[in-house]
C-alpha cells in the first residue's frame, strides 16, 4: 500500500490541527512560568485556567477547580489511588484499610494497587465476566467492612468494553468507600458526566482523545482530600507540584473542546466502520470471534480472537502492508504472556494468542476498513495455508 493505514488509536492517535496550533505560542513568545507574578507569568496563568474550564465543561460542566493536571495518564492513576490511601492513613493511623480495583484494569492500575500492597494495603480484585463487564455482584463480592477505595476503569484499553459505571459507584459509596474511575480509555470519546454518575476521582490522558503526549488530568470531587504524592513547590494547589506543562495543557483543553464538540456525531460515523469490519471479516472468516460484541463498548474498538494464527503474526504481516494495529495493549507489547485482561474474561491461553484488537479513530475512512478487512483476510488465510498460526 501507498500509505500507511493507521487503526492502533487505544494506544496513540494524532493531534487536533487546532490544538497543535493553540500550543505553538507557548513554546517561544509566550513562555512565561504560570507560578510567577510578572505579565508572562500571568499570561500564561490565564491560559492555564483557560484550559482547566475546557476540560471541566467537556466532564460534564463539573467546578473548574476539581480539575487537576498531571505529567500522564499513569501519574493521574497513581495519584488517585496512593494519594487517598495516604490522606485515610494520614487521618486515622493504624486503621485497617482495604481497597478493589477490576482484574482488567490498565497496569497503571495494578502496578500501584501492588505497590500498595507491599505498604500493608489489603487489596481485592474484581472479576469481570465473559465480556469483560464488571457487575455490580462481582463487586459486591469483592467489597470488606473496611474498603476505603474502589477503582474500576470507565473503557478497557483492550475489548472496549464500558463499564456500569454508576451502578459500580453506588455499590462502593454503600460500603462507605471512594470511587475511582480510569477513563483514559473513554474521555473525549464518550459522554461522562461525574456528578450525575457519582464519579469522585477520574484520570485521563491527553493524548487518547487528539491532545499531546506528556499530560493529563485528575478529577477529584469538590471536598476530597488526597495527599500529594510529589512535593515541591505546592503548584496545583498543593496537590501536584512541579512547573506546569503550560504547551501540554492548553493543546489538552483545545482538544478536550473539540472532542466534546463532535463527539456525539463521530460515535456514530466510528462505530458504524467498525461494525462493516466485523461484518466484512466474519463474512470470509466465520469462525472468528468478535469480544464483547453483546455488551457496550467504545465505538472504534475491535477485539478479534482468529483461531489458526497468533495475533503477533498477524500484526507483523498486517504492517509489512502498511496497517497498523495491535496484538494487545501498546503498554504491554513485547511481552510474551497472554493478556491479562482477556484471560480475566475466561478465553483459554491459545485464544488469547489469537486476539488482534484494531482501534478506529475520527482519521479513518470506509476506504480503509475496507483495504483492512480485505488484506486481514488475505494475511490469515495465507498464515494459515502455511500452517503458521
Amino acid at each position: 500500500m501507498e500509505k500507511t493505514i493507521y487503526l492502533d488509536h487505544a494506544a496513540t492517535g494524532p493531534m487536533w490541527p487546532e490544538a497543535v496550533d493553540a500550543m505553538l505560542p507557548f513554546f517561544t513568545e509566550r513562555f512565561g512560568n504560570p507560578s510567577g507574578i510578572c505579565k508572562p507569568a500571568q499570561d500564561a496563568r490565564k491560559s492555564v485556567e483557560e484550559a482547566r474550564r475546557k476540560i471541566a465543561q467537556a466532564l460534564g460542566s463539573v467546578p473548574p477547580e476539581t480539575i487537576y493536571f498531571t505529567g500522564c495518564g499513569t501519574e493521574s492513576d497513581n495519584a488517585a489511588l496512593t494519594g487517598y490511601v495516604n490522606a485515610v492513613r494520614s487521618a486515622e493511623p493504624g486503621k485497617p484499610v482495604h481497597i478493589v480495583v477490576g482484574m482488567t484494569e490498565h497496569p497503571a492500575v495494578l502496578e500501584t494497587a501492588r505497590s500498595l500492597e507491599k505498604q500493608g494495603v489489603a487489596v481485592s480484585y474484581a472479576k469481570p465476566d465473559a465480556d469483560g463487564v464488571i457487575t455490580p455482584e462481582s463487586l459486591k463480592a469483592a467489597m470488606r467492612p473496611d474498603t476505603v477505595l474502589v477503582s474500576i476503569m470507565y473503557a478497557n484499553n483492550v475489548v472496549g468494553t464500558v463499564q456500569p459505571v454508576a451502578e459500580l459507584a453506588a455499590v462502593s459509596h454503600a460500603y462507605g468507600a471512594v470511587f475511582h474511575t480510569d477513563a483514559v480509555q473513554a474521555f473525549g470519546h464518550i459522554p461522562i458526566d461525574p456528578g450525575a454518575e457519582d464519579i469522585d476521582l477520574l484520570s485521563a490522558s491527553g493524548h487518547k482523545f487528539g491532545g499531546p503526549k506528556g499530560v493529563g488530568f485528575l478529577y477529584v470531587r469538590e471536598g476530597l482530600k488526597l495527599a500529594p504524592i510529589l512535593y515541591g513547590g505546592g503548584q496545583e494547589r498543593h496537590l501536584r507540584s512541579g512547573t506546569l506543562n503550560v504547551p501540554g495543557i492548553v493543546g489538552m483543553g483545545e482538544a478536550a473542546r473539540l472532542s466534546a464538540a463532535c463527539m456525539d456525531e463521530a460515535a456514530v460515523r466510528i462505530a458504524g466502520l467498525r461494525d462493516l469490519l466485523e461484518q466484512l471479516v466474519t463474512a470470509k472468516l466465520p469462525d472468528v470471534t468478535i469480544n464483547s460484541k453483546t455488551v457496550r463498548r467504545l465505538p472504534g474498538h475491535s477485539s478479534l480472537t482468529i483461531p489458526g494464527v497468533t495475533g503477533e503474526n498477524v500484526v507483523l504481516m498486517m504492517n509489512l502492508r502498511g496497517i497498523c494495529i495491535s496484538a494487545g495493549s501498546a503498554c504491554t507489547s513485547g511481552d510474551l504472556k497472554p493478556s491479562h485482561v482477556l484471560t480475566a474474561m475466561g478465553l483459554p491461553e491459545k485464544a488469547c494468542y489469537a486476539t488482534v484488537r484494531i482501534t478506529l479513530g475520527a482519521q479513518t475512512t470506509r476506504e480503509e476498513i475496507e483495504a483492512v478487512a480485505q488484506a486481514l483476510i488475505e494475511e490469515v488465510t495465507k498464515l494459515r495455508s502455511m500452517n503458521l498460526g
